[in-house]
């Protein structure tokens, strides 16, 4: 208990030349004065985090992570969180409580309409739950609003393992020609026993500014996109291409013959939205060339 895992910040003011860490463990969860109190050991959820680059119509930026913070008696909470000043302070989201108990490795996404949505690791795949702002919620400082319900999502690998895996809204185009936006998943399929981590697939569903959802309405409606493993495989993460593609890094296993016991290997694959919705959508011909190269 004297010893705890860390909590970093590494930042870069000149475009990546040089890098700084800070340490703000103490910060985050350790101690009475911490933002999350009295934890005993905690991890942001891996993969991307959730950028809002003009925030309520600001013209700053918002971040959205989401760690898991376990205590002393290994009760494991889920607290989403948020920073307007790059990662220097961080505060819940919502209030001081988890929306999620008991629940692990958890990711978040910013729907089109502002909604936050949180996906954490459960038995037998996912969890999900929404944050809808208060109406007329226009100061970065105001984070005023509520949790919806909480519910398993419609894509649950249906074996008895959690799985990390992705949550991604990406921009893409109709068999209309019409500018959409999609939400994208990755877990896997599932089998039974020892090979419930496998056929790793990508799920999509379209979404829009002008719905507002509950978890109801966003946990069912997927259509299964490509399935990018056809072997043991589990945990994945996304993150948009200069090029459009997405770039899918996932584990697969035997990495060595047939030697499971070596465990998995990491695999990146880039990936078209054509893809990965076998046809129903596409790329848009000028995407955001902020994507990674």
């Amino acid at each position: 208990a004297t010893k705890h895992n860390r909590t970093v910040r590494v930042f870069s003011a000149d475009n990546g030349a040089t890098w700084t860490k800070e340490d703000i463990t103490e910060k985050m969860f350790i101690g009475a004065n911490a933002l999350i109190p009295n934890g005993h050991a905690a991890f942001f959820g891996s993969g991307k985090l959730a950028v809002d680059t003009n925030f309520n119509g600001t013209g700053k930026a918002r971040i959205y992570g989401a760690m898991l913070v376990k205590n002393a008696s290994t009760t494991t909470n889920i607290y989403p969180i948020y920073t307007d000043d790059l990662g220097q302070n961080w505060k819940i989201l919502g209030g001081s409580t988890s929306p999620v108990a008991n629940a692990d490795e958890p990711k978040v996404e910013i729907l089109p309409n502002g909604q936050i949505l949180l996906s954490a690791r459960r038995q037998g795949g996912r969890i999900f739950r929404v944050f809808t702002y208060g109406v007329g919620v226009t100061d970065k400082i105001d984070d005023s609003g509520s949790w919806g319900e909480a519910a398993a999502n419609g894509c649950n690998n249906g074996g008895s393992n959690g799985t990390n895996g992705e949550i991604y809204c990406i921009d893409a185009v109709n068999a209309n020609g019409d500018a959409v936006k999609l939400l994208l998943q990755s877990q896997p399929k599932g089998g039974s026993g020892h090979y419930d981590r496998k056929d790793v697939t990508i799920w999509y569903k379209e979404v829009d500014a002008n719905t507002t959802y509950t978890t109801s309405t966003i946990k069912d409606g997927w259509t299964e996109g490509l399935q990018v493993s056809t072997q043991q495989s589990s945990y994945s993460a996304m993150a948009l291409q200069k090029d459009g593609k997405i770039a899918f890094f996932f584990e697969e296993a035997p990495c060595f013959g047939d030697d499971q016991a070596k465990g998995y290997c990491m695999v990146y694959t880039p990936l078209t939205i054509e893809a990965i919705t076998k046809g129903k959508y596409t790329t848009p011909q000028n995407e955001d060339p902020s994507g990674i190269t």
